[in-house]
């Protein structure tokens, strides 16, 4: 997954499904909010972000496991 995937997330509890969805495929997932870059597995590091900005996901995956992810993100509204 070399492209960013936009996401919006707003409050905790999106932090929370968000991060459940990301656990289920395996690879290294970044969040960028500007210059600044987490783990986007890490409630506690999504959690010191601005959520009223935009978001992007990066991450390494398969092609397969990219568009499941993708997927998934876009039926609860995150992409």
């Amino acid at each position: 997954m070399g492209e960013k995937i936009p996401v919006q997330l707003k409050d905790v509890h999106d932090v929370n499904e968000f991060v459940n969805i990301l656990s289920g495929f395996e690879g290294d997932f970044d969040l960028y909010c500007g210059r600044y870059c987490v783990d986007a597995k890490s409630i506690l590091g999504i959690m010191t972000m601005d959520l009223r900005n935009q978001l992007f996901l990066t991450g390494n995956c398969e092609p397969s496991d990219r568009r499941n992810l993708v997927h998934a993100l876009q039926a609860r509204a995150f992409a």
